[in-house]
């Protein structure tokens, strides 16, 4: 005798859709692009607003300016001696006129600039850089500063052109939040320390 479809065992186990695993995984935090002036745009690091009159770029010959009207000017990463950040928070205070009430910044009438000793042949060097139009906030200025101040201080300029190193870097830094005053130059100078160690 032939069992019909009703003599069949049942499975009684409801139903269940496909699952989507990364869809119910919270997103990771994204990664800091920026340092202040210091932003990534258009898969590099660039200081100062690309869409602006001037703004500089970390290649892997050099840094190089960028102004409006005029040919790109490179500095070679092995004439750097000395190497900042002149910069305020706000951009008013970061311009040519504002910059005479800035006391203190480094900026007077120059602006918003990179500052660089450099040498062959020795000269002080100072490229203008376009405030974006946000604020930087005053603990980003200082990591900046650190950063760039003591790779070339250890004379490990030509890191700041090699794009997975400054990515690393940018990503660490940034994430540091001082202990006890956020101007500890010690804590930044700490930080390069051990990263420039971990480089071969």
């Amino acid at each position: 005798m032939n069992a019909t479809a009703a003599d069949q065992p049942r499975n009684h186990a409801p139903a269940t859709p496909d699952a989507a695993p990364d869809a119910a995984l919270p997103m990771p935090p994204a990664l800091p692009d920026r340092l202040g002036p210091l932003v990534r745009a258009d898969g590099r690091w660039v200081v100062g607003d690309a869409a602006g009159r001037a703004h500089l770029t970390f290649e892997r010959e050099g840094l190089v300016h960028h102004v409006a009207g005029r040919d790109a000017y490179l500095v070679e990463w092995d004439r750097l001696m000395e190497l900042g950040v002149a910069v305020t928070v706000d951009r008013f205070s970061s311009s040519k006129f504002g910059g005479l009430f800035s006391k203190g910044s480094g900026i007077t009438v120059h602006g918003s600039c990179v500052q660089a000793m450099v040498r062959h042949p020795y000269d002080m060097w100072s490229a203008e850089f376009s405030h974006h139009r946000g604020f930087y906030s005053a603990r980003e200025i200082v990591l900046l500063q650190g950063l760039l101040g003591v790779v070339v201080d250890r004379k490990r300029a030509d890191l700041l052109g090699d794009d997975a190193w400054l990515t690393a870097a940018v990503q660490r830094v940034a994430q540091h939040h001082f202990a006890v005053k956020w101007r500890s130059a010690d804590d930044v100078t700490a930080i390069v320390d051990e990263l420039l160690a971990r480089t071969s």
